[in-house]
């Protein structure tokens, strides 16, 4: 039977689900070419968790249908991106000998480091390896080598970033997708595809953060000397800001996600056409609501201060605060917020920017307003094109057992590595 000639990338959120569908190669311009974006609202899932299998299923369902019936063709390939409170991010450090006569580095002796690096690492027995990331090789002490084979040494060194998540809930999400009647072609941590394709090569030499800021949790991810530093998930979103709206507008959520998208302003200069009060129609309570705008202001600032206090604490003890000359990008639904850039700006101290398509990778087929909240989709569908074949390695889809320290390592693995050390 012929392959499905089309990919769809799975953003499955707390708050709604985006997929994005796309040719499963590259055109004649070398571009990726979307067909179609779609998001619902979706259910049974809580920051990354599952929480009611049959919610998330029908919800999976839903979006997938609406995609089909829009190409008109049945899609049953897709890539999922996993991110949320389930993920840990573990250091370790791998060290293998070279017996070899001509002391020559093979890629073998890159496996054997790599698992060695496996093996050492703390508290992942029951967690499933989504990515084992090399962040620097050393060949007898010497440092900073990023594909060692062809080298001359004794002693091969490498110290990696392992992204794992709870064997629990890969398998509850694989379940969610088997029902779907979905082939899960590839599980990607959302951060890892975002950052590669949204930070330009000058960015991640230099020094720069991408930040996530999803409906529940804000991911961020720091790469500097293209490679990834730091990286990891805060407890806080977007749905956080619109809660303290209701609450402190004393009106429902809906009418506060409502107000929050169309009328909050968290930038510190005040626009000219600004209103000083907005009435607006509430369905639910059958009636006219008028709030002042700088109540507005003042019930959701605190809240995205928060999020970027929060993050400004983790650069200053991973030794990077206000020292990331790449600046920073914001990504996710929240980053659409009027004003989130100054904001971030006057936390961070570095600059930061709002992540623009580059028209001469993607191709998109359908109307599209660059809303930000597609670009973990995107950068999905971008991510697996570019290294698919490449990611055996603690990436061989939920086949339900445990591959923290059994993962079949086929030869993909080794291309894995050269593309991963540096991207680019």
């Amino acid at each position: 039977m012929a392959q499905d000639p089309y990919i769809i990338a799975v953003d499955f959120g707390s708050n709604s689900i985006k997929l994005a569908v796309a040719k499963d190669t590259l055109d004649e311009s070398n571009k990726i070419q979307i067909l179609a974006l779609v998001e619902k609202k979706s259910a049974g899932i809580r920051r990354g968790v599952i929480t009611n299998m049959t919610e998330a299923t029908e919800s999976l369902i839903e979006v997938v249908t609406q995609a089909e019936s829009i190409i008109g063709l049945p899609v049953r390939r897709a890539v999922f991106g996993i991110n949320g409170s389930g993920i840990s991010y573990t250091n370790s450090d791998g060290l293998v000998v070279n017996s070899r006569p001509d002391g020559e580095i093979q890629e073998s002796d890159i496996q054997r480091v790599m698992q060695d690096s496996l093996t050492k690492a703390f508290g992942i027995d029951e967690s499933e390896i989504l990515h084992i990331i090399p962040k620097n090789f050393k060949i007898d002490n010497q440092g900073g080598i990023r594909y060692p084979v062809g080298m001359i040494g004794n002693k091969l060194e490498c110290s990696t970033l392992i992204i794992s998540m709870e064997t629990s809930y890969l398998r509850n999400f694989a379940k969610v997708v088997s029902q779907a009647s979905i082939d899960m072609t590839n599980q990607i941590f959302m951060p890892l595809a975002s950052g590669e394709f949204v930070l330009s090569n000058m960015q991640k030499k230099s020094g720069s953060i991408l930040i996530d800021i999803g409906s529940t949790t804000t991911s961020y991810i720091v790469w500097e000397d293209e490679e990834i530093f730091t990286t990891g998930t805060i407890p806080i979103g977007s749905e956080h800001i619109t809660a303290d709206l209701a609450v402190g507008l004393q009106t429902t959520i809906e009418m506060a996600e409502e107000v929050k998208r169309q009328h909050l302003n968290l930038s510190n200069e005040k626009d000219e056409n600004e209103l000083e009060k907005i009435e607006m129609y509430n369905p639910d309570l059958q009636k006219n609501e008028v709030f002042e705008t700088s109540e507005i202001r003042a019930y959701a600032k605190p809240r995205v201060e928060e999020i970027f206090a929060y993050i400004n604490k983790k650069l200053r003890k991973a030794g990077k605060q206000g020292k990331l000359a790449g600046g920073g990008v914001l990504v996710g639904g929240g980053s659409s917020l009027n004003g989130a850039i100054d904001v971030a700006k006057s936390i961070l101290k570095i600059p930061m920017f709002q992540f623009k398509f580059d028209k001469s990778k993607i191709d998109f087929v359908p109307d599209y307003d660059g809303d930000p909240a597609f670009i973990n989709a995107i950068s999905l569908i971008a991510y697996h094109l570019k290294h698919e074949g490449d990611m055996d390695f603690g990436n061989q889809g939920f086949s339900g057992q445990n591959r923290s320290r059994e993962s079949n390592q086929g030869g993909g693995f080794l291309g894995f590595i050269r593309k991963i050390s540096p991207f680019g």
